[in-house]
């Protein structure tokens, strides 16, 4: 019981502390250098899936129409998925060349949209956004300049969240992306960052592989990965910045994440064959930063109740258990304050921490019971 325990409190301590801090020392002494052109301007298509966006779509369209781009090399193509508000009626009134709609009628999940759209593409670089994601104007040339290195097949921006409601679902997702660019910007500087976010992200064209349509996947986490099996590497530019509202409140992030898990553990068949060690800082990363944390949950089962069993072991272990029960009490306190008061307070972090691998316990029983659905809802902001 004690080498289970201290097997499961040693890999959640790996994936949250030593592997960032492992990245972050390896990036600070042997960074890899990318050769970029500030002059390389690529046709690039803009890809955007929506469904029933018309409080942010037309936001959306002046926002690509005010990118400091060339106009006559970017396109922006809308890919529909079967809205019923009044989106497609915004899309279509737009009378800008550059933006073209393609209204489809039938509900089919943005995997479908991104396949039936890509095709219809005319660039050589891919842009994939959110409708509700707003591009700073020279993001879309911070993304390109670096595709200038051949070895470059796709390129991750930031994106910078907006709490505007002052929520406990926005803080603690702003926090954590926070720590995810921090990775981000650390595993593209050592080889290649494992996945991209979908609000701002792209790739070499060449490179796009249909996508596989019968569970939900996260399309930036798979494309990415697409990417480096054909062999170029991916990497993050802080530069190339997009800014997003938050989730209202945390049980908007949850749903969120609760998709989003489902969709993580569906991606697993897919790409096998980067897990494998032989594929070097890929397979490390992967298993790192991704395989191991969406398993955090059950290792702080595993790690709990343990913990019950060794308790007369020595000391040391009523620490642990005390320490265990803080983080959950904690969690709770800040569940109670985002209830009573709206807002969690000091136990903001604990209680998204925990909320967030909760989402995880739900997001793998739907991906084994094939329970999610394909398509997605809003999460209004």
């Amino acid at each position: 019981m004690a080498i289970l325990f201290w097997i499961c409190a040693g890999l959640i301590a790996y994936t949250y502390v030593l592997y960032p801090l492992l990245i972050l020392i390896w990036a600070r002494f042997s960074p890899q250098r990318t050769r970029v052109d500030e002059s390389c301007f690529p046709f690039v298509s803009m890809v955007v899936a929506a469904y029933n966006e018309e409080d942010v779509i037309g936001k959306k369209i002046e926002n690509c129409l005010a990118i400091d781009y060339p106009a006559e090399r970017i396109e922006f193509l809308f890919g529909s998925d079967g809205s019923s508000d009044r989106t497609n009626e915004i899309l279509s009134a737009c009378g800008d060349g550059r933006v073209r709609p393609f209204l489809y009628q039938e509900r089919a999940g943005k995997l479908n949209v991104l396949n039936k759209t890509v095709p219809k593409t005319s660039g050589d670089v891919l842009v994939f956004s959110d409708a509700n994601t707003m591009y700073r104007p020279d993001a879309i040339n911070k993304l390109v300049r670096h595709f200038a290195d051949a070895t470059v097949g796709g390129v991750c921006g930031q994106l910078r969240l907006v709490n505007p409601n002052d929520s406990a679902g926005g803080a603690g997702e702003g926090l954590y992306w926070r720590y995810e660019n921090v990775l981000k910007m650390a595993e593209g500087a050592i080889h290649t960052v494992i996945g991209a976010n979908g609000a701002i992200y792209a790739i070499r064209r060449e490179l796009f592989c249909p996508l596989p349509t019968e569970s939900v996947i996260m399309d930036d986490f798979l494309i990415p990965l697409r990417v480096l099996e054909q062999g170029r590497r991916v990497i993050y530019d802080p530069e190339a910045v997009a800014t997003e509202n938050t989730s209202p409140d945390m049980q908007g992030e949850f749903t969120r994440k609760v998709r989003i898990a489902a969709a993580n553990f569906n991606a697993i068949p897919h790409i096998l064959g980067l897990l494998n060690p032989l594929r070097g800082f890929v397979a490390l990363a992967l298993w790192s930063h991704k395989i191991v944390r969406w398993f955090v949950p059950f290792l702080a089962i595993g790690a709990l109740v343990t913990n019950f069993f060794i308790l007369k072991s020595g000391w040391l272990y009523i620490v642990t258990l005390g320490l265990q029960l803080l983080i959950y009490v904690g969690a709770l306190l800040g569940y109670l304050g985002d209830c009573l008061l709206c807002r969690p307070g000091l136990f903001m972090p604990i209680y998204y921490l925990v909320t967030m691998n909760l989402a995880l316990l739900f997001g793998f029983w739907r991906s084994l019971t094939r329970t999610q659905r394909i398509t997605w809802e809003r999460v209004e902001h």
